[in-house]
């Protein structure tokens, strides 16, 4: 069987480019989808990130990163870690999966998004969108470089909810949290995250929908505070909001400084590295997991 064609994705995309299917593409650097370009993903299309330090990259690593502007139309994606070789690995040292919005201003681990109107705003739309082993944890020895601190795999920074049509999210073995949103307000239908090395969903004074599956897998280790929720309030509350027959699927430690309102889940204890398990339905009622203080 002939080896799929591999083809290195530019520093900057812009205008309309097409990832074709039978083609794997790679970042080498960080690969940026600059304001007003549009990146065109034909269906069961790979990209791999690549792993390990770049200097010549403005955060230290490769990683794919949606400017404020640009848009992305795909059905589904996987978005894996790879080695100097340009084979897949089951390691994440990269600098993982991005995508700014215009919905409201937001920074985090060196980048940041800026609202100034009017502006474009980004368009995101996908069927599945899966990430594999993106993002990177703290270097082995202390280090004061803010490019060397550890940085999430899927990241939405000021992202609204006009410019996520994103159906389904799926987040695997992340190098920190699984998913985070920074000053963001989104719907999916479906949402996975298993095994990240750190919290499963990271909310920054934002909304997160899920509609008909939350399934969070954040098995316990002898890691200190990585929970299956952790929400910071730094520019407002943070909420998840579970739908009505939404099944549901999550273990690990629920996280502290939270508040759950639902007659279907268990209460969660308040005690740290306490297990929290619930697996079934949302019958009676949505559920609400929220914070509006300080975690």
């Amino acid at each position: 069987m002939a080896a799929k064609a591999l083809e290195r994705l530019p520093d900057a995309i812009t205008g309309t480019q097409r990832l074709v299917a039978g083609v794997t593409y790679v970042a080498e650097t960080d690969v940026r989808v600059r304001d007003g370009a549009k990146l065109i993903v034909e269906d069961g299309v790979t990209i791999l990130i690549r792993n390990g330090l770049v200097p010549a990259s403005p955060i230290g690593h490769a990683a794919l990163i949606f400017e404020q502007g640009s848009a992305l139309d795909a059905q589904r994606l996987s978005i894996r870690a790879c080695n100097a070789r340009l084979r897949p690995v089951k390691t994440a040292d990269n600098g993982g999966v991005w995508f700014f919005g215009g919905y409201r201003s937001a920074e985090k681990d060196g980048l940041e998004v800026a609202v100034v109107r009017p502006r474009a705003a980004s368009s995101f739309e996908a069927a599945l969108i899966a990430a594999y082993y993106l993002g990177h944890g703290d270097p082995v020895t202390p280090s004061d470089d803010p490019m060397l601190d550890d940085r999430d795999g899927f990241s939405l920074m000021g992202v609204g909810p006009q410019e996520w049509r994103v159906a389904e999210v799926r987040s695997f073995h992340s190098g920190d949290d699984g998913l985070d949103l920074t000053n963001s307000q989104i719907r999916l239908e479906r949402l996975r995250v298993v095994a990240p090395a750190e919290d499963g969903i990271n909310l920054s004074s934002s909304r997160l929908e899920v509609a008909r599956s939350l399934f969070v897998d954040v098995a316990m280790t002898d890691i200190a505070d990585r929970d299956i929720f952790d929400f910071e309030v730094d520019d407002g509350p943070s909420y998840v909001e579970i739908a009505q027959h939404c099944h549901v699927d999550i273990s690990g430690v629920f996280g502290d400084q939270l508040h759950l309102i639902s007659p279907d889940m268990p209460v969660a204890t308040e005690a740290e590295d306490v297990p929290y398990r619930f697996k079934g339905f949302l019958r009676q009622s949505p559920a609400l997991v929220y914070s509006l203080n300080e975690d």
